[in-house]
């Protein structure tokens, strides 16, 4: 039986600098030794995504794994559930592969870990400038989180105090469940079967996955007085919506 408590679910496409970067950041993390595993799900990268996580895997001190699929569109839901069923531990946090995190990341997800309730995060949305500051580099030495402006951070701060308000209120749509930062029990999403595969391009699949918890019985909580993500700069999706 495995001893890890956390699976950490990366979707990626093509962005392969971006995830280098993120992978880092995992590496990075401290007081979960032993304890995680990463597994990226890939949409079908045509680039050297593949060869990016091979390194990294050869030198990480923890099990990484690697999927992937034809790419026949955007397929996000298809790569979570995938991620899902080749995780191994009994809780997953998902999140992509243009995020990173900072060191206590994953230990504070742990720590907020509770019975029946889904963890509901966000990222810190970063510009051009101090994403392209950031590189594996500054996140091993840990200079990179003092390049973050403090006004990069405030959103995270409205969208936290909103989240207790909605939580006090039991508000029926809210806190909103968002990919990049996401924790669940694999029960809850074994009850439901996972993510909608019907949705395809940017959007959608996150609320359809909450609305579903929320009706099976479970409560979604606001994890963002714990940690946060950072999602570096890149251009917007085809997909996403103007």
């Amino acid at each position: 039986m495995s001893n890890l408590e956390i699976s950490v679910i990366l979707s990626t496409f093509e962005r392969p600098g971006h995830l280098a970067r993120s992978l880092a950041s995992l590496a990075a993390q401290r007081g979960v030794a032993g304890k995680f595993e990463v597994v990226v799900t890939d949409d079908g990268s045509r680039d050297d995504t593949p060869e990016v996580v091979a390194r990294f895997a050869d030198d990480a001190p923890f099990p990484v794994r690697f999927l992937t699929h034809p790419h026949r569109g955007f397929q996000l839901a298809a790569c979570r559930n995938q991620g899902v069923r080749n995780a191994v531990a009994p809780y997953l946090l998902f999140s992509d592969g243009d995020c990173i995190f900072p060191p206590d990341h994953l230990r504070q997800h742990l720590a907020a870990r509770r019975r029946g309730v889904v963890r509901a995060g966000d990222s810190v949305l970063l510009d051009r400038v101090v994403s392209e500051q950031i590189d594996a580099a500054s996140i091993r030495s840990g200079d990179c989180w003092t390049a973050i402006p403090f006004r990069a951070r405030r959103r995270i701060g409205q969208l936290h105090r909103k989240a207790l308000f909605y939580q006090w209120t039991r508000h029926p749509t809210k806190p909103k469940l968002v990919g990049n930062n996401m924790g669940v029990w694999r029960e809850q999403m074994e009850r439901i079967n996972g993510f909608d595969q019907q949705y395809r391009g940017w959007g959608c699949e996150d609320d359809d996955l909450a609305a579903r918890l929320r009706r099976a019985g479970y409560a979604i909580r606001s994890v963002l007085g714990h940690t946060h993500a950072y999602h570096l700069w890149h251009p917007p999706h085809a997909t996403t919506p103007s």
